[in-house]
């Protein structure tokens, strides 16, 4: 008699069957909707007020394309905490 063994609350995103693995960085400005879109993309969910980022906010979709499984990791991150918007001013 043949067994199997079923794997329960394990999240998709510590699958490690997938074709290809994409990492997407999405940096942009305070206020333009950057978690709105990684929400509304990975999970089809809205909410019409999000807090200001603090730190990174990352989700992990499986999309199938062609006959093969695509892993993509997606991060929102603030411009400023990454690229300064204006060079250092010169102390001299």
């Amino acid at each position: 008699m043949a067994s199997a063994t079923a794997t329960y609350g394990q999240k998709e995103s510590t699958d490690q069957n997938f074709d290809y693995m994409f990492k997407i960085l999405i940096i942009g400005n305070s206020s333009v909707g950057k978690t709105s879109f990684l929400f509304r993309y990975a999970d089809d969910s809205f909410t019409p007020a999000f807090v200001s980022t603090v730190g990174i906010d990352f989700k992990v979709k499986t999309i199938y394309r062609n006959d093969k499984r695509i892993k993509l990791q997606i991060w929102v991150r603030r411009r400023c905490q990454l690229i300064p918007s204006s060079p250092p001013l010169a102390t001299n």
